[in-house]
């Protein structure tokens, strides 16, 4: 290769490999942090996670190298276009075809590296995540039972567990029902058990100590058994085991080989041929989108990388956005599956010939492209400031601007340069996030036949929540490019000549720091409560789920008041009745039943505030035997002070509500005895999360004056890397904090305290 391959080769990778750095991130962020919990369990080894890490990877290269191809070129070549260096090579005799050749290298060789991810590595890895998260996933079952809380998510049982000691190896307190018995339904209780997984069996074996047993017929409830047992091993059925079909693949799963006998008969013939053209359609737009940045590259060379960014991120959303779109039609049998899935290449490739055959023509003045080059150059700032009369001096002209209030011209010029890079970065990941999420759910939109009204009412709804995850993200990119831009132009050196301190400069980015946790804080409590329900209904359309999804609804279990605790097959919240309930009253000295009741009708009654039940019977029990028995036709007791509005509590998610509604939710289930470590962090959560981007730009100052030698992009870069380790070592303590290892107060606010420390503790040490 010569000096000049090498050097534009050069120009073009670091674009590129900056531009697969940021997409990459915005793409896996969401596997990673549900991985990251993972660490609170020291039975996982670290190797394992770094595969588990590593095979998520293959399946979102596939997508992010082409993106990464068109950045790297598009701005590679504006940027060379925009120094002369173009101009200054042709005037040497240097061709068009010559400059082109390392950029024709590059776009092969990102192609080549996308194939290979598309037709093999990203195949292999599914099926390996796929496997290492099933084996996880069995092992954490115990890690998952929460104590005080009732688990529904072992097939055909319920599992309950006051206390939970050593690692999740030992509990106190168990209680489970069996409901799935030839013999009937079966309720055992113990003082205490020891839990042993087997995940190559797929099943827990639970070994309780002092247990009782209670055997009934579900059909006839009057037939009743009690046992009891000093020792006895019950063994459970992994939840994997029973949800999880064995052998089935999905199609991101299959090789090609098994793509292409798939797509030869069967009802699903055409979505199985899309993702065999998929597997080829996707890594060649490495080769469509160099066609496209070459010429608009060069075109472009007064706009700069800025304009070239934007313009690269205009083109691959409307590229994927047209690929998503001819996919859906071509599954659909609209069009054949090769056109529609090869239909966006073709059309860029159409448009990348024609412009490149247009390359060396001059463009009129009046075109769109310098009216959005003219807009970029607004950006620049002014040597002469407007508003200053000649022939006044220097030093007079600062002493008339030297104001006592708040902002100064200095300020707004600082306010303008950050709002610029936020709202152009902002805007930048949430295009990424929303075209990803449709790239994530494009096998199911086409598979359950989803219409786009709804695909795009999901896109809106979960607008406000991506742009509250990714403000502060934005805000500390922004810092670091603007002090990258104020440094490379020196005009923090002039800023610090006329006796200005750099803590001043600061001021003006704290305080847009602190407006937008101000409105992060008004859109958790106002917007997103709203926007989350819609969006979770319409996302479980899209999948294929009922709008919205309870384990085992037909048959409810809650803890009352005191030691009772209320079984019912269904319960009709208009009318206040239920039906087939059981009661069952613990005993104060030990963990086993006191007294049991039934009745196949209980309905309220307001005129003596309490409960009927009607046709049913009511059995004390002593140790291991019966000691009274009653039937009744219709009985009341008094004791009962659990009203209906008690069982009405509405399961909700926490994104669902705001503190308000949280911190009332949470008080209902304290009093339902309810475990509620998980909701705590999620309600300090409400109010330490806005406050991050704050605390973003106080640790992106300083750290953006280190960098700031190094430009824009190194800002970028460094800003990328913060956000990971923020992301990181957020859903690590949210995850200590879940398993109460960690106060809720500190794991809600313990990165914030982190990272604010951090950035407090550099920005006294700059020099000013």
């Amino acid at each position: 290769m010569k000096i000049l391959d090498r050097y534009i080769l050069r120009e073009i990778s670091g674009y590129a490999l900056l531009g697969l750095a940021v997409f990459t991130f915005v793409l896996t962020t969401p596997e990673l942090l549900r991985l990251s919990k993972l660490f609170a369990h020291q039975s996982v080894p670290l190797t394992t996670l770094l595969k588990l890490c590593a095979t998520i990877l293959p399946g979102k290269l596939v997508w992010t190298i082409p993106m990464a191809v068109l950045v790297g070129l598009l701005t590679g070549w504006s940027r060379l276009a925009a120094d002369g260096e173009i101009v200054a090579l042709q005037a040497t005799a240097v061709g068009l075809g010559r400059l082109l050749r390392p950029a024709v290298l590059f776009a092969a060789g990102g192609f080549l590296l996308a194939l290979l991810s598309s037709i093999w590595w990203a195949p292999t890895a599914a099926r390996s995540f796929r496997a290492l998260q099933a084996e996880l996933a069995a092992g954490q079952v115990p890690y998952a039972v929460q104590p005080r809380v009732f688990e529904e998510r072992f097939p055909n049982s319920i599992l309950y567990v006051q206390e939970v000691r050593a690692g999740a190896a030992r509990w106190r307190g168990v209680f489970l029902a069996e409901l799935a018995r030839p013999a009937g339904a079966k309720l055992t209780l113990a003082e205490a058990g020891i839990v042993v997984n087997e995940p190559a069996r797929q099943r827990l074996r639970l070994h309780l100590l002092n247990a009782t047993a209670h055997q009934y017929a579900v059909n006839n409830p009057e037939r009743y058994s009690v046992s009891t047992f000093g020792e006895t091993d019950i063994f459970l059925p992994l939840p994997e085991a029973s949800l999880t079909p064995v052998g089935l693949r999905r199609n991101a799963e299959r090789s090609l080989a098994e793509l292409w006998a798939a797509s030869q008969q069967g009802e699903r013939w055409r979505s199985f041929r899309a993702d065999f053209h998929r597997r080829f359609a996707v890594p060649a737009a490495c080769l469509v989108f160099a066609l496209l940045a070459i010429p608009l590259g060069m075109a472009g060379s007064s706009g700069g990388r800025a304009l070239a960014l934007v313009l690269a991120f205009a083109l691959f959303a409307g590229y994927y956005i047209f690929f998503v779109f001819t996919d859906r039609f071509a599954r659909e049998g609209v069009l054949p599956p090769w056109l529609g899935v090869w239909a966006a290449n073709l059309l860029l490739a159409g448009v990348g010939v024609a412009l490149l055959g247009r390359l060396r023509r001059p463009v009129a003045g009046g075109s769109w492209w310098f009216a959005l080059r003219e807009f970029f150059r607004a950006r620049e700032p002014k040597v002469v400031p407007r508003g200053v009369p000649l022939g006044v001096s220097e030093p007079a002209t600062m002493r008339a601007r030297q104001r006592p209030d708040f902002p100064r011209l200095l300020d707004l010029y600082i306010i303008r340069g950050l709002l610029f890079h936020f709202v152009l970065l902002l805007g930048t990941f949430l295009i990424l996030y929303e075209l990803f999420n449709i790239l994530d759910l494009i096998d199911d939109i086409a598979k359950n036949q989803v219409g786009w009204g709804v695909v795009a009412a999901y896109l809106w709804y979960l607008l406000p929540q991506a742009l509250y995850w990714i403000v502060p993200l934005s805000a500390l990119l922004a810092v670091l490019v603007e002090l990258g831009v104020l440094s490379k132009r020196n005009e923090l050196v002039a800023i610090k000549a006329a006796g200005i301190s750099l803590y001043r400069i600061a001021s003006p980015l704290l305080a847009v720091g602190l407006l937008l946790s101000v409105g992060l804080f008004f859109l958790d409590f106002h917007y997103l409560p709203y926007t989350n329900q819609r969006q979770e209904a319409r996302r479980n359309q899209i999948k294929g789920r009922p709008p919205q999804t309870v384990y085992q609804p037909h048959r409810k279990w809650i803890f009352g008041e005191g030691s009772r605790i209320f079984n019912y097959r269904l319960f009709d919240p208009r009318q206040n009745l239920f039906g087939e309930l059981s009661l069952l009253e613990l005993a104060p000295d030990g963990f086993s039943i006191r007294r049991r009741v039934y009745a196949r009708r209980v309905r309220w009654e307001p005129r003596v505030q309490n409960w009927i039940f009607e046709q049913g019977w009511q059995r004390t029990f002593a140790g291991q035997r019966t000691a009274d028995y009653q039937p009744f036709t219709r009985a009341t007791f008094p004791e009962l002070s659990e009203t209906p509005d008690y069982f009405k509590k509405e399961v909700r998610e926490s994104a669902q509500m705001n503190f308000s509604e949280l911190g009332s939710y949470i008080a209902e289930l304290r009093q339902s005895g309810f475990e509620v470590g998980q909701l705590l962090v999620q309600w300090h959560k409400k109010f330490a999360f806005p406050l991050t981007a704050f605390v973003m730009i106080l640790l992106g100052f300083p750290f953006g004056l280190t960098t700031g030698r190094r430009g824009a992009l190194g800002g970028i870069a460094f800003g990328i890397a913060l956000g990971i380790i923020y992301w990181v070592l957020g859903a690590l303590f949210e995850a200590f904090g879940n398993l109460q290892l960690l106060p809720a107060l500190l794991a809600a606010w313990g990165p914030n305290l982190i990272f604010a420390f951090a950035g407090s503790h550099w920005l006294l040490r700059i020099e000013t």
